[in-house]
Parts: structure tokens; C-alpha cells; sequence
């Protein structure tokens, strides 16, 4: 399943990551892919990217497959399960851009430095049903990009095709679409991290009893929906801080509110969904900061310039 989340601090710095949730780890590394590196496509012209790239993903035929990546301009995109939803074309259309579902992370991060620059590159952009390897299906994915001044969700679908929609909530789920979690968001509006106040109903005095009153009905279970909801509203209310460490620290106390813990949702093949790492990228700092399910230790890695310029993929476990 899994979560995405975005916000800057009051500097204007962008902090980007997500968790991943899934019932199974896929032997995830951390990924940096430095400049000059051969970048095949399925539909365009092969070329060899032109800005670092620094995520998690895991590495085939070469190829990094990011499920959440930066590049060193402060543009970043994460790739998060669309189920029921996600279609995309059967083959090539003459005129558009095409790529491969399994493409656009790198290409958006290769071409573009500002999420302006790909909102305007979208609108001529088809996502073809093409996996790197034939033997392998193809994942369906819906994209949350954001630099620090904006964040656009990216989901292409049988119904409407491709969409782009603006997403100021800096929050990103699972099914059903972007269009629906935010109409079923307007049920939530009288959440409030204040306390409720005491009311006569009847002449019978009612009073609240404890703190977070306010926030009763704020959902806590793991479905896509209440997950998009419990975000959006942590990310709106919680304080404003200043520094690195601080917001970082911010980012994991949101995430870590909407992880699965294993027991507590077991899916159709019958194994733990689970939040196997959580993620955060300091933009300020080109520092990319995750833990681990089992490893609760904040582990970090700086994009240096070495790596940058490296002339070979630099795959670390995670």
C-alpha cells in the first residue's frame, strides 16, 4: 500500500518521502545514480542522465528501479500501489511522449528541475503497459512529484486517462483516485486538535472527558482512504519547527502514525502488510534519511559530490 508525504519548512525547504508498505520485502537498497549513467528507454531514444539521483529501490539489469527517489535538484517522485484503477495504454500513440510506467521516475527526474516543468512536459506524456522485463507485470502506480514550491499528483486510468492533479495537502494513499479521497476528505471537516467544550443538551450538562476530543472520528485503521485522511490532517495541525533535525523528526512522528504494524492487516495471498522502511529527503541538505521496520535507528546518507560524478551505479543495503 503505503503512504507519501511532502511539506517545506518555514525557510522553504522541501522535505519528501513516504512509507512502503507490502506484505513482502523485496530486498530494497539505497540507490544513487550519478550523472553520465546509460539510461535506456523502452519508446524514446536511449541517453545517459544528466542530474544525480539518490532513493530507495531495487536494481534489474542494471536499471534502478526507484520506488522513491530525488534528483540533486530538489525534484522529487515516488511511485505509490494504484490497484483497480491504474490502466495504462496497450501500445505506443504516434505524437506523445511514451514511456513505461516503470520509466518516469527516472525521466522526470532526468529532464526536469521544477514540477512547472513537468506539468507542462505531462500534458503530451502516454504511459505504455511495458515492463522492463517481459517475464515481470506491470506494477500499478500512481506518482506524487513535488519540488518545494508545489506537489501534482500523476494518475492515468481506463476511465479518464492521464490526469494531473494539484496536491496542496502534500499527501498521497492508494485507491480509490486523487478526484475521491479529497471529495471524502469534506467529511471530515469538524476535526480540531482542540478539545470539544461542554454542552447542555436537554438541561443535561455533557462534558468531555480527557484530551483529543476534538479529533474523535479521526480514522485509525489501514485502509487507503482513512490513511490519506489521518496524513492530510497530522500534516495541516502539526507545529511548525525549525532546523533539520526538527523536521525531520516531524516527518517520521507523521508517518509512523499511519505505519502498519505486522498482525494488523494480512492481505489476499495471506501474508503481513507491513511498513518495511520509512523515508524522508532533506532537499536543504541532499540527505537522504530512512529506518527500517526491525531497525528503528535513523540511518542517513548524504548525495555527495564523488557520487554525483561516480561513473558506476552506487547500490548500499538498507
Amino acid at each position: 500500500m503505503c503512504t507519501g508525504l511532502r511539506f517545506t519548512d518555514p525557510e522553504g525547504n522541501l522535505y519528501f518521502g513516504r512509507n512502503l508498505d507490502v506484505g513482502i520485502d523485496y530486498g530494497k537498497k539505497l540507490i544513487i545514480t550519478p550523472r553520465n549513467y546509460p539510461l535506456p528507454y523502452k519508446f524514446l531514444d536511449d541517453s545517459k542522465t544528466v542530474k544525480a539521483t539518490i532513493g530507495m529501490g531495487i536494481v534489474m539489469d542494471d536499471y534502478p528501479l526507484y520506488f522513491d527517489c530525488c534528483n540533486e535538484d530538489g525534484l522529487c517522485i515516488a511511485g505509490l500501489n494504484f490497484p483497480h484503477y491504474a490502466q495504462f495504454s496497450d501500445g505506443p500513440v504516434e505524437g506523445k511522449t511514451n514511456l513505461a510506467p516503470y520509466e518516469l521516475m527516472m525521466w522526470v527526474t532526468q529532464e526536469f528541475s521544477s514540477v512547472a516543468e513537468v506539468k507542462q512536459a505531462l500534458k503530451n506524456v502516454n504511459l505504455v503497459n511495458k515492463a522492463l522485463i517481459d517475464s515481470l507485470p506491470v506494477a500499478p502506480l500512481h506518482w506524487l512529484i513535488s519540488d518545494q514550491h508545489e506537489a501534482i499528483v500523476l494518475e492515468q486510468s481506463r476511465q479518464y486517462g492521464l490526469r494531473v492533479f494539484e496536491n496542496h495537502l502534500g499527501v498521497l494513499t492508494n485507491s480509490p483516485d486523487f478526484a475521491w479521497q479529497m471529495t471524502n476528505l469534506c467529511n471530515y471537516t469538524g476535526l480540531t486538535p482542540h478539545d470539544a467544550k461542554p454542552q447542555t443538551w436537554t438541561k443535561q450538562n455533557i462534558i468531555p472527558l480527557g484530551v483529543g476530543t476534538g479529533s474523535i472520528g479521526l480514522p485509525g485503521d489501514s485502509v487507503p482512504a482513512s490513511r490519506f485522511v489521518k496524513a492530510a490532517y497530522l500534516n495541516a495541525n502539526y507545529p511548525t519547527v525549525e532546523g533539520e533535525t526538527a523536521n525531520v523528526a516531524k516527518f517520521f512522528n507523521i508517518l509512523k502514525a499511519v505505519a502498519m504494524v505486522k498482525g494488523s492487516v494480512v492481505n489476499v495471498k495471506g501474508k503481513y502488510e507491513y511498513t518495511v522502511y520509512t523515508a524522508c529527503y532533506s532537499a536543504k541538505t541532499k540527505t537522504y534519511y530512512y529506518n527500517l521496520y526491525n531497525d528503528f535507528n535513523l540511518h542517513s546518507c548524504q548525495l555527495t559530490d564523488d557520487q554525483i560524478n561516480s561513473n558506476k551505479l552506487i547500490v548500499m543495503d538498507a
